[in-house]
């Protein structure tokens, strides 16, 4: 993993990064929140470490476990 992604992220801008920016941001945001509701078990790993539902900013730990599951964008 590059050392500069692992940083605070705004969901939005996440989700864009995903998606390389061919959908709009309400798209990319809704495809995210799938792939982290239909992804095993990242929910609960993410709610562990305190994330709530309306989340806008990601924190450190929360982008680790998204980048082990989902890979960096």
């Amino acid at each position: 993993m590059d050392k500069n992604s692992i940083r605070p992220w705004g969901k939005t801008e996440l989700a864009l990064a995903y998606t390389q920016g061919f959908m709009s941001e309400r798209s990319a945001l809704n495809w995210f929140n799938t792939e982290l509701s239909n992804y095993p078990g990242l929910m609960d790993k993410l709610k562990d470490l305190g994330y709530t539902r309306g989340q806008k900013i990601l924190r450190i730990a929360q982008v680790k476990v998204i980048f082990e599951a989902l890979g960096e964008p």
